[in-house]
């Protein structure tokens, strides 16, 4: 590092402490505001769960078109193959639209449009999906088809909000409150999820159930196409493709103040010291540009390795073998992670991001590997066999007891993750990124998370082979995967200006962890014990 980039790191770290941040009720009201497109990734979670067991999902894509009625209403293992396939498929679809929309409809929209462009995106986008999916009636396989295609459209806008709702609030929020705003997306998300359970049991009974519940969400992306016009774009990306000026009318506004000086001339400099804008060969290109992609798309990895979307995902039809109850407990799991989100969006700026990551991160562990140990040795499958080759029928025994143990203890990995790996991982990626390559770095980040979801979608078809005990000892492995790469890749990031991140990365150093020091002390003391 030379003496002038020194000099100006200093400079920037004085003139830093001096930045009036004015009313943060503003900020916040945005920051709430653009997180409203969370609420179409945490409904459609949750809904889906829960629709797919109701009777009028089955009646429209399984009775009569793969089976009568005795043969759907099979536990998982048993379903009818082809059905089974439509299941994994209207998630797969869905995943595969969030993946194509995060990774390549985001990015370019929000450099070349802005950030409230790709918000009011994402709102039209799964506005149309969703149509497409509810409105069709069912009974026919061309239908099917058609239902697919929608939910590709629908993940395309959810992939969107994914991307959009934590970029545009880290960019508007006062640091100090940074963590709070980029971690609004969680609570809609957890929010919505929950409803969306509420949803379902209100409507399981109905003929038209499944569709009622899906369309409740439509009154979210009309309020944000309408709202989104009234919010103010960010003041990092006017500066940088509007001018100063623009830019400080915006950051007035945001900041309810007439002096927001210091604060511009911070923003400024760090645009100038990142320079123009990095091609995607570029970004491969640097060395250190490229291991901070790897760490950001690896978080976002094993975010959804954690397990996170099977549990929502097909935990309807894990507990209706176990319990006989699989709406009410996607309703109680939703319920913690909802109520285990919000006290999170207060500890990201007190205790820092790595450490929730680290520390409940073995919590989840902790869940998955005694939800599968208590299968394992309290639950008993039963295959009823025909002509000695074709399982006609699979009934899952479990005691009440076992059943509801493992529920509670689904709902401690359920919600440790609320508190760390589900906002966290957002706020994290949202933070680590110069601003000239931030929109592109986040579009491949948000991709990483939805390719990802869309191969833990296949997750169903590991059912069979492993059982739901093997399916939760895979889980519990990959989340303490996670938890090492955190540990090894991840310094913290809790109240450091957006324009000084790079200086936290270039310092951090495993070595100097105090976990690593104190075993380095505790070796060199046994080490003079034993010569001496």
């Amino acid at each position: 590092m030379s003496i002038e980039t020194i000099t100006r790191s200093v400079y920037q770290s004085e003139s830093n402490k001096n930045i009036q941040y004015g009313k943060a009720s503003f900020a916040v009201f945005l920051a709430g505001f653009a997180s409203l497109a969370g609420w179409f990734l945490g409904y459609d979670q949750g809904v889906t769960g829960g629709v797919v067991v109701m009777s009028s999902f089955k009646n429209d894509f399984c009775v009569g078109v793969f089976g009568n009625e005795s043969v759907c209403e099979q536990p998982i293992d048993a379903l009818p193959a082809d059905y089974r396939r439509f299941v994994l498929l209207f998630n797969l679809m869905y995943n595969a639209g969030c993946f194509l929309g995060g990774l390549f409809i985001s990015t370019y929209v929000a450099e070349t449009f802005g950030r409230r462009a790709i918000i009011f995106t994402s709102a039209v986008l799964f506005l149309v999906g969703t149509s497409i999916v509810i409105f069709p009636p069912g009974g026919s396989k061309k239908i099917m088809i058609l239902v697919l295609f929608g939910r590709i459209i629908e993940g395309m806008g959810v992939g969107c909000a994914s991307f959009s709702c934590p970029l545009y609030a880290s960019e508007i929020a006062p640091t100090h409150l940074r963590g709070m705003l980029s971690g609004f997306m969680q609570m809609t998300i957890v929010v919505g999820l929950f409803t969306a359970n509420v949803v379902n049991v209100f409507f399981q009974g109905h003929k038209w159930g499944w569709r009622l519940s899906n369309g409740v969400i439509l009154i979210s992306p009309i309020m944000v196409i309408i709202g989104i016009f009234f919010c103010p774009e960010t003041p990092r990306w006017l500066y940088k493709r509007k001018g100063r000026q623009i830019a400080e009318d915006s950051l007035k506004r945001i900041r309810k103040i007439d002096n927001v000086t210091a604060e511009l001339n911070a923003i400024a400099d760090g645009i100038r010291d990142e320079g123009n804008e990095l091609s995607i060969r570029d970004l491969l290109k640097s060395k250190k540009l490229l291991k901070r992609l790897a760490i950001g798309m690896s978080i976002h990895s094993l975010q959804q390795l954690t397990g996170i979307n099977p549990v929502f995902t097909y935990g309807g039809i894990i507990f209706e073998s176990v319990l006989g109850t699989g709406i009410i407990s996607l309703l109680i799991l939703s319920c913690v992670l909802m109520l285990s989100t919000f006290p999170g969006l207060f500890l990201f700026d007190r205790l820092g991001r790595r450490n929730l990551l680290l520390f409940c991160g073995l919590g989840m562990i902790i869940g998955h590997f005694v939800s599968a140990t208590i299968f394992a040795t309290s639950c008993t499958v039963i295959h009823h066999v025909m002509n000695e080759t074709m399982v006609n029928q699979e009934i899952i025994e479990c005691t009440k007891t076992s059943g509801i143990l493992m529920l509670t203890f689904t709902a401690i990995f359920v919600g440790c993750f609320a508190i760390s790996w589900g906002p966290v991982c957002w706020i994290y990626t949202a933070e680590i990124y110069p601003l000239h390559i931030r929109a592109r770095a986040l579009s491949f980040v948000t991709g990483s998370n939805w390719f990802t979801a869309t191969v833990m979608a296949y997750m169903l078809e590991l059912f069979a082979p492993l059982g739901i005990h093997g399916v939760f000892y895979l889980f519990g492995f990959l989340c303490c995967l996670a938890v090492v790469f955190v540990y090894v890749f991840c310094p913290e990031t809790k109240g450091v200006l957006l324009e000084d991140i790079d200086d936290v990365f270039d310092n951090f150093q495993l070595k100097n962890s105090t976990a690593i020091k104190k075993t380095r002390k505790l070796f060199r003391r046994n080490i003079i014990r034993t010569y001496i």
